[in-house]
């Protein structure tokens, strides 16, 4: 059972449950609101909850946890989602015709040119339905610890207030960045740019360290306690030495979308972007090897491959937990068939 801070507050709608979508619940329960909540996995959903009944409320469609809740928070994986969730699944359309005002907090990480035509979108449907981009910086574990970071933007200034403090006490910290919708998206786009360059980065460093008869481990231990004393180097630095790509934070297909979404940001800005298409290139090679399910980190297993390295048993270790038809080899011999 979740234990609660502080006195009930407002209820509050969830579409998207997946591992950051629950640690965004129960982080909204222990701040003291009860949780609408939809995800098209039915089992899981049920499954969490189960674990407060009466805080966290199972819904049966998008619809009904819009009509129930005037905030409504979404967290989805991809521009196509949010857009069929919007439109076509009824979540504007449902919060215009049941409240007078209405709030919706986008956490995915979306294209800019997404985020601003929901937010006309929303307040075409109404003067008071309001649209906040809030791309959130975090792994689930992390999500779960309240060690978030949010990028939000809105078209509605007051929006942002709203969207504050919903989230910051309960999540993480909140950064604001102005009236475009777009711009905490691009600001998410830009961080994760970065990550991504960092993964290949350390990959290509560490099997030179190698392929020189160094240790690849005692190198990141060296880097990161020194000059790359930080969070990204750190974390990254353990998954890529070890060649541990455990599923279970941020999936290696969302890499790929991610850098896809920048390299077309990028294009409509007007702004070359060269290591963005290394990086596209090098995500699309993992997934041709049937790793889009293992963490984005899997990445850099290329850079020991180019270099000669057999990397299989990395593979096998970090794909075991994996239902056995969502492991590389299974997907790779599906794909030829």
């Amino acid at each position: 059972m979740l234990s609660r801070t502080v006195p009930s507050l407002a209820q509050v709608g969830l579409i998207g449950v997946g591992k950051m979508g629950e640690a965004i619940a129960k982080n909204l329960v222990a701040a003291g609101h009860s949780i609408s909540m939809f995800d098209v996995n039915q089992e899981n959903l049920a499954k969490i909850a189960a674990e407060d009944p009466a805080n966290l409320k199972a819904s049966r469609c998008v619809r009904e946890v819009a009509e129930e809740c005037s905030t409504v928070v979404t967290m989805l994986p991809n521009d196509k989602v949010l857009n069929h969730v919007c439109r076509e699944e009824g979540l504007v359309d449902a919060l215009a015709s049941s409240h007078d005002k209405s709030l919706h907090v986008s956490c995915s990480t979306v294209s800019p040119y997404t985020s601003r035509e929901l937010s006309d979108f929303h307040l075409a449907a109404s003067a008071g339905s309001k649209y906040v981009g809030a791309p959130v910086f975090a792994r689930p574990d992390g999500l779960a610890l309240k060690q978030a970071s949010f990028t939000m933007s809105s078209a509605c200034p007051d929006a942002l207030s709203e969207a504050r403090t919903l989230m910051e006490p309960s999540n993480g910290k909140v950064f604001e960045f102005g009236n475009d919708p777009g711009a905490g998206n691009v600001t998410k786009l830009c961080g994760n740019f970065l990550i991504a360059t960092t993964i290949e980065s350390l990959a290509e460093s560490l099997a030179l360290a190698e392929a020189n008869g160094v240790d690849r481990v005692a190198v990141k231990d060296m880097l990161t306690s020194t000059i790359f004393d930080c969070l990204i180097y750190k974390g990254y630095g353990q998954r890529v030495s070890e060649r541990d790509h455990q599923p279970g934070g941020f999936a290696l297909e969302l890499g790929l979308k991610d850098v896809g979404l920048v390299l077309d940001t990028a294009h409509r800005s007007g702004v070359p972007m060269p290591f963005g298409s290394v990086m596209k290139d090098g995500f699309t090679a993992a997934m041709s090897k049937g790793r889009e399910n293992l963490d984005w980190s899997a990445l850099g297993l290329g850079a020991s491959e180019n270099a000669g390295v057999d990397v299989s048993k990395a593979v096998e270790e970090s794909a075991k937990h994996l239902p056995e038809v969502l492991r590389p080899d299974a997907i790779v011999k599906a794909k030829k068939n």
